[in-house]
């Protein structure tokens, strides 16, 4: 039985498949400035958490933003000039605008504090190509939340948000993804400088999500080996596929393409009806990990297999794949594509 993308992860998820995908994570290496690790050795060590993590004071960290020093250093000045010249006005002025910047450091941190961080999931992608996962932002207040960014180690830039009240808005975040296997996802960075901008508030969040990358397939491809291919059911003597000879009962694993819906209305039944052409079927495929030429290195034999699968799946082949620490029996579609690219994504020679 074909397993989903988040029991294949589950089921996958050893600590020797993620201390393997950890060292090679492209986007784990990236360089964090001197704040960002100050405030992460004060909160303490935090690994991936499966469960919902609440903002709050102890994970939520503020500080003056760029605009926010200037304005700081602007009001020093006022300051200075209505001591020296005796500005009752100046003095006035300089409080009231003082007083802003209070009421917005207060504002700025509620825009963020008391949200709810949920993980998502994530769907497998080829070596490549970019790795999407979703996360869940949950507001249970009664103030709407604006300009919140996540931004994550490897992302072109950050993914901007607004969380209305009492609402849930669910997130879409991508991530480079380089090397077949199980990666997990890098920390997130949550960031908000509303309403003013003049005060920085940030949180972590490393949410336990695992993006199962599968390997990148040969191109140019190679055509299937036809030397192994087993004699199918109901060959005929033709080569193509051009005349349908007759129809047959469906069976698991086959194509899609090859259902016989005409056939079926004409017959009023409910059941499923194959057909199957005068040129015969293409056969059951063996793919064999042996029989790959010894000149490949292994990731080259892996991408060959990879191509292999996705062009038998698509012709509507069945096939086995053979691997060197396991086999999997002979089988065809969606789901059995499925389980062979899994298990070259997490193959280990």
């Amino acid at each position: 039985m074909a397993r989903s993308p988040s029991q294949a992860l589950d089921a996958t998820g050893t600590p020797r498949a993620r201390r393997g995908m950890a060292a090679r994570d492209p986007a784990g290496g990236a360089r964090e400035s001197l704040v960002d690790r100050i405030a992460a050795r004060i909160g303490g060590a935090r690994g991936p958490r499966r469960e919902d993590l609440r903002l709050a004071q102890r994970n939520v960290y503020i500080l003056p933003s760029r605009a926010g020093l200037l304005y700081a250093l602007i009001l020093l000045a006022m300051l200075v000039a209505s001591i020296n010249y005796a500005l009752s006005l100046g003095f006035m002025l300089t409080f009231l605008l003082g007083a802003v910047a209070l009421v917005a450091m207060f504002h700025t941190f509620r825009n963020m504090a008391t949200l709810v961080l949920r993980p998502g999931r994530a769907e497998p992608v080829f070596a490549g190509q970019p790795a999407e996962f979703s996360v869940l932002l949950i507001n249970p207040g009664r103030l709407e939340r604006f300009a919140i960014r996540l931004h994550a180690a490897g992302m072109a830039a950050p993914e901007p948000v607004d969380v209305a009240p009492g609402a849930e808005q669910l997130v879409r975040l991508s991530v480079p993804a380089t090397r077949r296997g199980l990666m997990p996802v890098p920390r997130i960075k949550l960031l908000t400088e509303y309403p003013l901008g003049l005060w920085r508030v940030w949180a972590y969040w490393h949410p336990a999500i695992d993006v199962l990358v599968y390997p990148t397939p040969e191109t140019p491809a190679v055509a299937l080996p036809e030397n192994t291919a087993i004699a199918g059911e109901g060959q005929g003597v033709g080569t193509g596929e051009d005349d349908v000879a007759s129809v047959r009962q469906y069976r698991p694993g086959d194509s899609p393409r090859r259902i016989a819906w005409r056939a079926m209305a004409r017959t009023d039944s409910d059941e499923l009806l194959t057909k199957q052409f005068e040129g015969g079927e293409r056969g059951e495929l063996w793919l064999d990990w042996r029989q790959l030429p010894a000149s490949l290195d292994v990731e080259a034999k892996i991408s060959r297999l990879t191509r292999w699968v996705l062009d038998a799946e698509a012709r509507g082949t069945r096939w086995a794949l053979g691997l060197p620490d396991r086999a999997i029996e002979l089988d065809g579609g969606a789901g059995h594509r499925q389980r062979c690219l899994e298990a070259l994504a997490l193959l280990e020679v």
